[in-house]
């Protein structure tokens, strides 16, 4: 009997294998660039200070604003609208995820985690850290640690904003999802999800810089489909891209 029922379990396991679909495809960033005009003031002898030093911080500012987005690694791609019968209701036991803190930056900076995942920052740097949060989604603040680890648990899906409250610059991303279907893109662009059931899914691509970009696909037994995706500011307003 229990001959039997092993092999109807692994029977159900390769079936299921079998069905599944996979997505893949490539993501390319396109920023509107505008950087800053020639010196107006330098070959002004009457040039006044104030108005060379305005110019100057107008242009560290445009320079800092425009910043390399040639590296597609931190988009992350995912299943915004699945069948609630696809959601999982446990979460399977882990290891907590690491997110590093070296150099004053969170090494990664974005991370898709399912609800119930801990996350544990490691600082690596050689003074002390703490990380906070406003978000809806998780808002807590960790203790100044240094040397040591802090643990933080997410029980609510949604976007995390993570910030420092010594270093304004310091910030980085967690996106909590309540199913596994949810991958990251290379250096180079590509992606690849597997193990995906036949449906009508919507997909997105999100990057803490660029507006998000959701397309509708459908996927059929075992089939593999590419959605390749263009992330841009173009036609947003200036005020936006800034």
């Amino acid at each position: 009997m229990k001959t039997i029922l092993h092999a109807l379990i692994i029977f159900s396991l390769l079936f299921q294998t079998i069905e599944a679909a996979a997505i893949r495809g490539k993501v390319r960033l396109r920023k509107k660039g505008s950087f800053p005009e020639r010196n107006p003031y330098i070959n002004n002898t009457f040039r006044t200070d104030l108005r060379f030093l305005n110019w100057r911080i107008q242009r560290k500012f445009e320079h800092t604003q425009l910043k390399n987005y040639d590296d597609p690694s931190e988009t992350i791609i995912y299943l915004s609208k699945i069948p609630d019968r696809y959601k999982r209701k446990e979460i399977p036991e882990q290891e907590p995820i690491q997110i590093h803190i070296e150099g004053a930056r969170f090494h990664p900076r974005t991370i898709p985690v399912m609800v119930g995942s801990t996350v544990e920052f490691v600082n690596k740097d050689p003074v002390v850290h703490d990380v906070y949060s406003y978000s809806v989604a998780k808002p807590f603040q960790t203790k100044f640690f240094k040397n040591k680890h802090a643990f933080v648990t997410f029980k609510k899906s949604g976007g995390v904003t993570l910030n420092s409250s010594i270093y304004k610059n310091m910030q980085g991303e967690i996106l909590v999802l309540d199913h596994p279907y949810f991958t990251k893109s290379r250096p180079d662009g590509y992606y690849s999800m597997r193990n995906i059931r036949p449906g009508i899914y919507h997909l997105t691509a999100w990057h803490p810089e660029l507006p998000s970009v959701t397309k509708e696909v459908e996927v059929n037994f075992g089939e593999t489909i590419t959605i390749d995706f263009n992330l841009s500011t173009m036609g947003l307003p200036e005020a936006l891209t800034r």
